[in-house]
């Protein structure tokens, strides 16, 4: 959530929407972000919207039908998260590293001051682009980066800093894992327990994050009353493939 006072309910705005389907048999984890901008129908009345409305309208269980109603699934398992419990997690895992290209560099700096201002979470600016090992704020400030390039290029940003974190994760001592989940479930709206998390936390060894994408494969991009809208073409074929995509289902009929 880009949510500036901890709301993480109705009237927040959905800054990231991604669909994450963990395989408990193999430990595959696959990620698809929902492209925020996406042009869809958010309510019972019929009205359409981008992707990211659905959730200031309703919050978590508007945003849910919204997916499962557009994209023929049945998620019923939710985590909303901000700024500051991502930079935490990152924190409490000892940073991630990565390379920060010329372009990126250009505006990171700016992102970690407001990101700093905004979480209150201590951070520094970076001195130069190149492979840079980052705290939590310094990644939550990449991960938010899009002026340079894409709203689609910054999911593929957000996708690698989970990837990233994911790999410290499996590194890590439960003692760590359980320092996260200590400071940082009470900071998430979520219809998960502590006791659906635990067991997975135990065993993170086991998973591993697949592949990765966004959400609509194909897609145009043009302003719908002088919004940003990104139209899936179309809606049908690129629910067929995501079916395919996330559970490896052929001949989906949508």
């Amino acid at each position: 959530m880009d949510s500036r006072d901890g709301n993480l309910g109705k009237g927040a705005l959905a800054d990231v929407d991604l669909i994450c389907s963990i395989n408990k048999e193999t430990g595959e984890i696959k990620l698809v972000s929902v492209f925020r901008d996406t042009y869809l129908r958010i309510d019972d009345d019929g009205t359409y919207f981008k992707m990211n409305e659905a959730y200031f309208k309703g919050g978590p269980k508007q945003a849910l039908k919204t997916l499962n109603t557009n994209l023929d699934l049945d998620i019923d398992d939710y985590v909303t998260f901000n700024w500051k419990a991502v930079a935490d997690t990152i924190n409490i895992l000892g940073g991630i590293d990565l390379e920060i290209s010329d372009s990126e560099f250009k505006y990171i700096n700016s992102f970690i001051t407001e990101t700093v201002e905004s979480t209150g979470v201590a951070s520094v600016h970076l001195a130069s682009a190149g492979m840079n090992h980052l705290d939590g704020v310094q990644a939550v400030a990449y991960a938010r980066l899009r002026l340079m390039d894409t709203d689609f290029n910054r999911t593929a940003r957000q996708r690698k800093v989970i990837s990233l974190a994911m790999e410290k994760a499996k590194n890590a001592d439960f003692a760590v894992l359980n320092n996260i989940l200590v400071t940082v479930f009470p900071q998430v709206s979520t219809n998960l327990g502590v006791d659906d998390i635990i067991p997975m936390a135990k065993n993170v060894k086991k998973y591993h994050i697949g592949e990765t994408s966004g959400f609509p494969f194909a897609h145009a991009e043009m302003k719908i009353n002088k919004r940003d809208s990104v139209i899936p073409l179309t809606l049908e074929s690129n629910v067929i493939q995501l079916h395919e995509f996330l559970f490896g289902e052929k001949d989906f009929k949508p």
